[in-house]
C-alpha cells in the first residue's frame, strides 16, 4: 500500500512537472515569436524608401525562410510530439515524419490556413492544450507569409518530389536522422521558392529510415 501510494505521488510530481515545463516553452516560444515580428517590423521600415539597397528583398526572403524552418520545429513538431504523447503506444518515426508532412501542408499554403484540418490531424479537443496550441501555431504562421507576400514578389511551396529516386542535394536534405544516401520516400517540409530562386531546400523522409523496421 505504502508502494502505491509512493508511486502515486511520483506520477502526479512527474506530471507537475512536465505541465510547467510545456507552459515554460510555451512562454518561450511567445517570446520568440514577438521579437521575430519586431525584427520584421523594423526591417520593413529601413527598407521601404531605400531604393538602393538591392538586396533587402533578398535578405528578407533569406529570413523568412529561417523563420519558416524555426516554426517546423518549434510548433509543428511539438505539436506532433504533442499527438504522439496521446496516442496509445505512441507515433513510429515514420509516422511522426507523416503527421508533420501534413501539418505542413495545412499551415505553409499559397492561401488560408486550414486550421480545421490541422485540429482534426491532432485530434484536438476544445479544452485541451492541442487546440490552442494549433491556433497559437496558425497565428505565428500568418505573421510569417505576411512577412513574404509583403515584398510583393511570388512565392511557392514545393511539396513535389521524385518517390524512389536519390535525393537531390540541390533542392532536398534529408529530414531528421534519415539517411541522405537512400532513396526519397516523401516530402516532409516543403522547399521555399520566391521568383524561381530557391531559399528553403525542401526536407525528406528517405527508404532507409522507412524500411529500419519500418520505422
Amino acid at each position: 500500500m505504502v508502494s502505491n501510494e509512493a508511486d502515486r505521488q511520483a506520477l502526479d510530481q512527474i506530471q507537475a512537472t512536465l505541465a510547467e515545463v510545456l507552459r515554460r516553452i510555451d512562454l518561450i516560444t511567445a517570446d520568440v515569436a514577438g521579437l521575430d515580428q519586431r525584427f520584421h517590423e523594423t526591417l520593413a521600415r529601413l527598407t521601404h524608401f531605400r531604393d538602393d539597397l538591392t538586396g533587402a528583398d533578398d535578405e528578407t526572403h533569406r529570413a523568412v525562410a529561417e523563420e519558416i524552418e524555426t516554426f517546423v520545429g518549434q510548433k509543428i513538431l511539438r505539436l506532433a510530439y504533442m499527438r504522439a504523447r496521446a496516442t496509445e503506444g505512441g507515433l513510429t518515426g515514420r509516422q511522426t515524419a507523416q503527421l508533420v508532412s501534413k501539418l505542413c501542408e495545412a499551415y505553409l499554403v499559397p492561401s488560408e490556413i486550414d486550421l480545421t484540418r490541422v485540429r482534426r490531424l491532432l485530434r484536438a479537443r476544445k479544452d485541451d492544450g492541442c487546440w490552442k496550441a494549433a491556433g497559437e501555431a496558425a497565428l505565428q504562421a500568418k505573421r510569417i507569409l505576411r512577412s513574404a507576400r509583403e515584398r510583393g514578389i511570388e512565392f511557392s511551396w514545393d511539396y513535389e518530389c521524385d518517390e524512389g529516386f536519390p535525393l537531390d542535394e540541390s533542392t532536398q536534405r534529408a529530414w531528421s536522422n534519415c539517411d541522405p544516401a537512400s532513396d526519397v520516400s516523401f516530402v516532409v517540409v516543403p522547399g521555399y521558392t520566391v521568383d524561381g530562386v530557391r531559399y528553403l531546400l525542401q526536407q525528406v523522409f528517405t527508404e532507409s529510415a522507412a524500411a529500419a523496421g519500418r520505422d
